[in-house]
């Protein structure tokens, strides 16, 4: 059984599990771990799902973008986000929650859980999954980057071509 330090986290799959035991086992002390003690190597059966979120800070204001995005995850959304802010890539609901929920990560430097619906075709077309957010700090305090997991609980797409 994981010890979870951050007692909010809910950790309901074993990919969320080995990832969050992992990104633990490189801090040091109370610090958080950089982007350089991530190993992809590590993480080969991961990587599909996994997306590096750089924190840009610009006029007090936090903003995020995506430096790097599994393979899996552009093909389910049927789009690669990488180089792209999130304010070029979500709209609405969606978008405020993902900025929330980011800024919440990159303020209090604590991993986060969460169940999301993504719209691919706003009333027809989503992904549901849970995503697991793991800050990365590459002074071990100030959060630069965050990392993302995601596990797939459903996938509606009306087009039956979606993944060729």
């Amino acid at each position: 059984m994981t010890f979870v330090q951050d007692a909010q986290l809910e950790l309901r799959h074993d990919e969320h599990r080995q990832l969050y035991d992992y990104w633990r086992s490189k801090r040091q002390g109370d610090r958080l771990p950089s982007r350089a003690d991530i190993n992809p190597a590590d993480l080969r059966f991961l990587l599909p799902r996994l997306a590096l979120i750089d924190v840009l800070r610009e006029h007090d204001n936090l903003t995020f973008r995506h430096r790097l995005t599994g393979t899996e995850i552009v093909a389910r959304s049927g789009r690669d986000p990488t180089g792209k802010r999130f304010e070029e890539l979500y709209r609405g609901e969606y978008l405020q929650t993902a900025l929330a929920t980011y800024r919440e990560v990159v303020e209090t430097g604590r991993p986060n859980t969460s169940d999301r619906v993504y719209p691919l075709l706003p009333g027809r077309d989503y992904m549901r999954y849970d995503r697991l957010l793991l800050p990365l700090a590459a002074d071990g305090v100030t959060v630069d980057m965050v990392m993302t997991l995601i596990v797939m609980l459903e996938h509606r797409r009306t087009d039956p071509n979606w993944l060729r």
